[in-house]
């Protein structure tokens, strides 16, 4: 049987299917990303739990959220992943998107278009706010942040949204944002702008490579090819 996914979402799903529970590839894959911190306890990682299009409520879906669990579990890290892709009607640019994100955050009370959340900094952004705002409250049920930025954000009472949270609870400092894009390594290496937040990024280009030198990956190569080139 042929199982075909369509677009970051299909694509994410059918990677971390097919790692499953092979650690050693869940390692490696980690890795393409690069940080650092993680870098230094690439041996020590014990085990993974993987979330896969969660919803926080008000603060937003992730695409991915990956736990590394180690011996100590003040130790865990927590990585927010969110994939964006080229589309055969739109050209994703990193550039441009920075743009748009920065831009409101010099004047918060601006008006902000409606796909102003859809990008991919305010993405990150809002899970930033989720991690450094949950320790303030003694009740998760009633956590609300507002600015003038971001309006007003509740995380609600649903149980699978609360039950989410607790198994990504962790140090802020042990919080990680990675932005999943289509940009070419030539495109990104011009990509010098300073985000406001601590940001990581890991190419399409460099996850498809990661696939093809994977013989456990090879159904993972035929989403992509089923995509047509509208990965990146």
């Amino acid at each position: 049987m042929k199982i075909l996914g369509y677009s970051e979402r299909g694509i994410i799903n059918s990677l971390l299917f097919n790692i499953g529970g092979d650690k050693e590839l869940m390692d490696e894959f980690i890795g393409l990303i690069k940080i650092p911190e993680i870098e230094k306890l690439k041996d020590s990682a014990k085990d993974y739990t993987v979330l896969l299009e969660q919803s926080f409520s008000r603060f937003g879906d992730a695409d991915l959220v990956v736990i590394i669990h180690y011996e100590k579990p003040e130790d865990n890290k927590v990585l927010f992943i969110e994939g964006k892709v080229k589309t055969s009607n739109s050209s994703w640019n990193i550039q441009s998107q920075f743009k748009k994100y920065i831009e409101f955050k010099g004047d918060e009370k601006k008006i902000k278009p409606k796909n102003y959340w859809s990008n991919l900094f305010s993405q990150l952004y809002l899970k930033k706010l989720l991690i450094e705002n949950w320790d303030k409250v003694k009740n998760i049920e009633s956590f609300v942040v507002k600015s003038d930025y971001v309006g007003e954000r509740k995380i609600g009472t649903n149980k699978v949204v609360l039950a989410a949270l607790e198994i990504i609870r962790c140090d802020k400092k042990n919080a990680y944002f990675v932005g999943l894009i289509p940009t070419r390594q030539k495109e990104f290496d011009k990509f010098h702008n300073k985000v406001d937040f601590e940001m990581s990024f890991l190419l399409w280009e460099t996850v498809h490579d990661f696939c093809r030198k994977k013989e456990k990956l090879k159904d993972v190569l035929e989403i992509f090819k089923y995509n047509d080139r509208q990965i990146y």
